[in-house]
Parts: structure tokens; sequence; C-alpha cells
């Protein structure tokens, strides 16, 4: 930066008005009355159809104005809580920006979810009041009996044929805005107050509900959150999102990073492989985030000539697999700018920060006067190159703010910080990784997704990255079921990979087996197989492995030792 941090943080409070009591509706203000007529939001309804709609600094306000008036109308209190259930839109932000502006709180609800999980998150969220899109409504009436602490459904009739009626007692979004004055609301802002809870994808059990509070926007912590987007953000650039707001990366890494630092952003309804690129290239997008599969998806697609005709200097990406990165950057001409960080990540990250000496695939460093290791379940710390858990030093004046709260659960919060024999606290992320010995990280597995065979940690990603190497192959995931799923008598897993071929593609198990049995370990490779037509995953494009396991082994699973083939140690 050309100058300090505290320079950089006085001229953000003074461009913003920001004052130790600034809340986030007086923020949102602030902007209506100082760039209200610049163009914040373009959302692309309908691309092939050249169909968007842009939305100002005023309209945000306004629109969450009358969204809040409308709630407050309806009976809706301070402190109380909202289940969204709804697709990116531009409706799903007058939700957020209202309810901040009246201290309730909104629940994140993932729009994959129906019948026990959307039950469950609604229910344990303790909402008053649902807003849905009207496409997800029979999803809700299917579960509404079992959801008594419900008293008000509002929904999104955006795109609704034009004959569509609405089930009794549920109203309507759009009439409540439009109903609902525009004038500047007068509710106390708790900073104690939840603000937000997002739950995990719950893809080792139960979901948890990571809880943000109210004080995480207002004052000087508001400032942090804008200064933090100067690591994201530059001057000139308009950020692109197709993941779903309901998820930390959107809104936390792309959508209001934007709004802060007044850059335009590009909003669309979903990842569309087919798409992805025009969008960019229509819009004149300069930076957007990569996370689960996206990447194996854009490098499938059928080479262009203008892959490489677009405005995108850099992307922001978690865990691209290494293989691929150069493949990437060369094929549509960017540069792939490696991180590692989580909503319930007790704020801490890493990077590599766009630092040509840093290695391919690496997650990068952490920040000036933050401390990472590698350590074992005894906490303590390994050597170069071993794979454990990747850790971080919790500091004695930090550990307030460094503390991870999930709703209702405090042992689960509780655990993420232990303390090491050295006497030492350190956060846990849940994370393996490696540390070579010039201090860079990366990253193996989720420790929960370690494979335990034949007295071996077997890290599932290294087994997906050889399957996936095969040019039939369009994606895959390794997983261990416990023996006693069939039928063995001792404590360890077995390994089996689900595959997903490429369209077109036909191949047999024992195909699979002789390219990938030389290039893995004898305990790595798969006992068992089963070929199948998609992976299960969240809106993020994470593979819920959850779902795989308690399938497990079907009719249709190719089983490796019955059928004889032999794997050399």
């Amino acid at each position: 930066m050309a100058f300090s941090v505290d320079a950089l943080r006085k001229n953000i409070m003074k461009r913003n008005n920001i004052t130790p009591t600034t809340t986030f509706g007086e923020f949102v203000k602030h902007k209506a009355e100082t760039v209200g007529d610049k163009v914040f939001l373009t959302f692309v309804r309908d691309f092939d159809n050249n169909i968007d709609e842009k939305y100002t600094y005023r309209d945000m306000h306004l629109k969450s104005n009358r969204l809040a008036n409308g709630l407050l109308k309806l009976g809706m209190k301070r402190g109380e809580g909202i289940s969204l259930y709804q697709i990116n839109s531009p409706e799903f932000l007058f939700v957020t920006f209202s309810s901040n502006k009246i201290g309730c709180y909104v629940t994140l609800v993932n729009t994959g979810l129906k019948g026990d999980g959307l039950q469950y998150i609604i229910d344990h969220s303790d909402s008053k009041a649902i807003i849905l899109h009207w496409t997800l409504i029979e999803n809700y009436l299917s579960i509404k009996e079992q959801l008594p602490k419900i008293k008000l459904v509002i929904a999104d009739t955006n795109e609704a044929p034009s004959d569509y009626e609405l089930s009794d007692g549920i109203l309507s979004l759009q009439d409540i805005i439009r109903e609902a004055s525009e004038d500047d609301v007068n509710v106390e802002i708790r900073p104690g107050d939840k603000s937000t809870l997002m739950y995990t994808s719950g893809t080792t059990g139960r979901p948890k509900a990571i809880t943000s509070f109210h004080s995480g926007l207002i004052g000087n912590a508001l400032v942090g959150m804008i200064l933090y987007t100067f690591l994201l953000v530059q001057p000139g650039d308009t950020l692109f999102t197709c993941l779903p707001l309901f998820h930390g990366n959107a809104m936390g890494l792309t959508t209001m990073p934007a709004y802060y630092r007044e850059v335009p952003l590009i909003l669309s309804k979903r990842f569309s492989a087919s798409r992805f690129w025009d969008i960019c290239r229509k819009y004149d997008v300069t930076e957007f985030n990569l996370l689960g599969s996206m990447p194996q998806f854009l490098l499938k697609q059928p080479k262009r000539e203008n892959d490489g005709d677009n405005k995108v200097t850099r992307v922001l990406s978690a865990a691209c697999p290494k293989e691929l990165v150069r493949a990437f950057e060369e094929r549509f001409k960017l540069k792939i700018i490696e991180g590692y960080g989580a909503v319930d990540g007790g704020g801490f990250s890493l990077s590599t920060r766009g630092d040509p000496k840093a290695p391919v695939g690496s997650m990068g460093q952490p920040g000036p006067d933050v401390i990472a290791e590698i350590m074992d379940d005894d906490l303590n710390i390994l050597e170069p190159n071993t794979v454990g858990e990747l850790v971080f030093l919790i500091k004695e004046e930090e550990k307030a703010g460094r503390k991870v709260s999930y709703y209702k659960n405090p042992e689960a919060s509780a655990a993420r910080a232990q303390v090491a024999p050295d006497g030492r606290s350190w956060f846990l992320s849940g994370d393996l990784a490696t540390k070579d010995e010039n201090g860079w990280f990366f990253f193996v597995d989720r420790k929960k997704d370690s494979i335990r065979r034949r007295g071996e940690n077997i890290a599932a990603w290294s087994i997906e990255r050889v399957i996936n190497e095969h040019n039939k192959v369009l994606e895959s995931a390794a997983y261990g079921i416990k023996a006693h799923q069939v039928g063995e008598d001792y404590a360890e897993d077995e390994v089996m990979a689900a595959v997903v071929l490429r369209p077109g593609e036909t191949m047999t198990p024992e195909e699979l087996l002789d390219f990938i049995k030389d290039k893995l370990a004898y305990f790595q490779v798969p006992r068992f197989i089963d070929f199948i037509d998609a992976l299960p995953k969240s809106k993020v494009h994470r593979i819920m492995k959850r779902f795989l396991k308690e399938r497990g082994v079907v009719d249709s699973t190719y089983d490796r030792e019955k059928a004889g083939y032999e794997i050399k140690r």
C-alpha cells in the first residue's frame, strides 16, 4: 500500500462518514446520498435473451427501506429471525440490507435443501418469518406443519407465470416493497444481537449455524470490513459472482466488497460453464472467484478462439488442483491467486497475494503478525512437508475476536480453540495441510474426509486427483466406508470411489484400475467403484460425501476383491 494502514483507516472513516456508533443502515444511507446515481448491481436475469437489471446505491437504500418498513408493519421486531430461502437475485440483497436496518437476523438457507434437511435449519434457527422464492414454495408447504415457529411467509414472485396465485396465507414480497414507505427506519441496533446465521454444509453430520452479530457492522468493525476489501478490490474493477449468495464466498468476497468499494457487481443466478466467459466478456469483468469443480468444468468446455479474449486479470481461488493452475491461466490469459479461509475460521486466512515466488498449488502464507503451523492430534508442531492439521496461534489479546459462535452449540464453539502442551492457544481449522521449508502451505483434505486403511491415513484428494487425470473421467469422489458395512469385522475403512464419466464415454472398472494402480500406493487403490450419473453437491459445488457414504455399496458397485483384480504391493 502506498500509505499506512492507520492513514487508510482514517480515510475510510472520513469518506464514508463513519463514527464509532455508525450502523450499517446509516452507512447505506450515506452511500445513497453521496454516490446515489452510481450503478452498484447488474443482475443477469436471462443472459440468452439479453435481459438484465441495474440497481444504483440509491435503489439499494430505498428498496431496503421499503422492505424494512413493510416488515415492521407486519410485526417483525428487533432480535427476531427471518429464514431466507431464495435464489440469487436483487431481492436477496434487499432482504439482507433491510434486516440489518431493523435489527433482525437472517438465516441463509441453501436452496438445494428440502424435506428433513430444510425443516431442521428453519426450525433450529428459531426464525419467525420465512422469505422464499416462488419456485421453492412446494418445498416449504411439504414441511409447513413441522415449523410451528414460523408466523409470517413471504414469497418473491418475480418471473412467476402471469396466472400464478399464491397459496392462502403467503404474502407477496413485491406487494410489500411496492406499498411500504421509503422513509428511514428508526430502530435501535444492539451490537450483541444476531445479524446472520449461516449453516455449514453438513458434509459429516448435522449442519452447524455460524453466528454473526450486528456488532460486526457497526463503527470500527465496519471500517475493518472495508479495510479488508483493499486486499481484494482494485480501482476500476468489475466483480462477478455466480456462486450462491447464501454462502460466504459470494457475499463476503464479491458482493459486499464491491458495495464497500463502489465498483460494479455482476450477479447471475447460477454457474453455467457454457455461458461463463460470454458473461465476463459482455460486462467487462475483471475478477471472479473459483470454487469446487468450477475450474475442471470450465477447462473441459470445448476450446474457442476467443478463450483469452476477456478483461479478467485475476481469479481468487480456493484449492484449485495444482495440475490445472497453469493450464487455466494460459488458456484464459489471467492470474490465479490462491487463498484459504472459512466463515467459521476465526478470521484467519492464507493467501499467495499474487507473489510470483509462490509455488503452484500453494494456499499461500499467513499475513503479517499471524502464525500458522501444522500439528498432529496431540498439538505438537510437525516437521516440514508432513501432513497434519492446519492451526493458527490465538494471541491473548485477540481471543474474543477470534471466537467462533455456533448457534445453540457451545461445545462445538469451544472445540475450535485448544491449548497445546506449550500452553499457547491454537485455532483448529479442521483441514489437513502441509507446510514446506519456505513457509508455503498446501491443502491436502478436510480432516474428517481422510480415510483410515491398513494403518494409513489417506487423503481422499490424493485418489481423486489421479482418477480425474483419465481423459474419460469428468470428476470423482473418493471416500471411506466402514468395513462392517460390507460384512468385514475390522475397524478401519475400505476405499470407495464414485466416478462420473464425460458425456458419451464408457469405461469398465478394470480399465480405470489399470490406469490408476501404478500411480497410487497399494492401500490407496479403491476396492469399490461406482459409475454414477452425477455427484451430490452443495450449491457451491462442494461434493456432499455424506450422501455417498450413506448410499454405500449397492448391487451395481464393483468390488475389486470379489472380482479377483490384484494390486501388487
